[in-house]
């Protein structure tokens, strides 16, 4: 019985890393660190009953699992500022059936970042995040993004730039601003993703990459993305819109029926970023957790001014 459950959690890891090729076998990757931690404790139990072979198969697929989960799992060290600005962005799933608002309110108020991307933002939402808006004046909103879950959002403190206006892809729960940032004009976008295979989050991103691919440079894009940062899918996401995934963030999610401070330590991380070559990130953080199923993700950043800036204004779409 103890090889059986070696060998399954073995083989589950190991096509967890054909996603690219196969999606079905992505939707393994997303549980590959839970895999690899549950393979090394069978692993560890074989090698004490004298299963050697087993014990040490095990023991070296687990290794390998959690060495590619790593760098998306531990804190990352905070770069020096060189000396740019630097600014702030709070991500989070609001949750689109929380009781509670008063703690996710709170944690906007309290951080004051320069920029919240949003996701599940349901009418009820936007009634008590309205006090907000003398603080966030500049906001783009995608009235019933999904068609249930609610809005995705982005609200800013930073003017956006002069002349453009907000993307806003319903179907595909995607908004999109161009923020001026002391004169550097930054795409931001909040997304939205679907679940795994077999739901359609492939299908999503078919539908919305040539979008993706159109968004200006320099790009931070936050969200509820439904993946973890080492999978096929996201890796698929950051190459189409010339980004890397940030590392660092940790476990931001975990199932309702639980309190959400225990996604900090056990919970999948599917909330991410990821950004354009010329943004640094300073810091990571996961504020305490709100009445949500996802914990709030506060970044810290700056950007490298290019040597010829157009503000190129993205095109209204909807």
């Amino acid at each position: 019985m103890l090889n059986a459950l070696i060998l399954c959690a073995a083989l589950a890891l190991v096509l967890g890393f054909g996603g690219r090729w196969a999606q079905p076998l992505d939707t393994l990757s997303h549980f590959r660190a839970h895999l690899a931690a549950g393979l090394l404790v069978l692993s560890a139990l074989a090698l004490l009953l004298g299963h050697w072979a087993s014990g040490l198969a095990g023991a070296l697929v687990a290794g390998v699992a959690l060495y590619s989960t790593l760098p998306y799992l531990l804190p990352m060290r905070d770069p020096a500022p060189d000396g740019a600005p630097t600014y702030t962005l709070l991500q989070m799933n609001l949750l689109w059936n929380a009781g509670d608002h008063a703690e996710a309110i709170r944690r906007i108020a309290d951080a004051r970042p320069d920029i919240v991307t949003l996701q599940e933002l349901t009418g009820d939402w936007r009634e008590s995040l309205a006090p907000l808006e003398a603080m966030y004046p500049f906001q783009a909103v995608c009235l019933e993004a999904d068609g249930f879950h609610g809005d995705s959002a982005i609200l800013s403190r930073r003017p956006f730039v002069e002349g453009s206006k907000p993307l806003c892809n319903v179907g595909d729960s995607l908004a999109a601003a161009r923020i001026d940032l002391n004169g550097v004009a930054v795409t931001v976008a909040s997304h939205h993703q679907l679940w795994p295979w077999p739901r359609g989050q492939w299908r999503r991103l078919a539908s919305v990459r040539d979008t993706l691919a159109q968004l200006p440079a320099p790009l931070i894009l936050a969200g509820d993305f439904n993946a973890v940062g080492w999978s096929a899918f996201l890796q698929t996401y950051a190459e189409t819109t010339g980004t890397r995934v940030v590392p660092g963030i940790g476990p931001t999610w975990m199932l309702e029926a639980l309190p959400g401070e225990v996604a900090r330590y056990v919970g999948v991380g599917i909330d991410n970023l990821l950004v354009s070559p010329t943004v640094t990130i300073h810091g990571i953080e996961r504020p305490a957790a709100t009445d949500s199923d996802h914990l709030p993700v506060l970044v810290r950043f700056s950007v490298t001014p290019p040597d010829d800036a157009p503000q190129t204004a993205v095109a209204a779409r909807g």
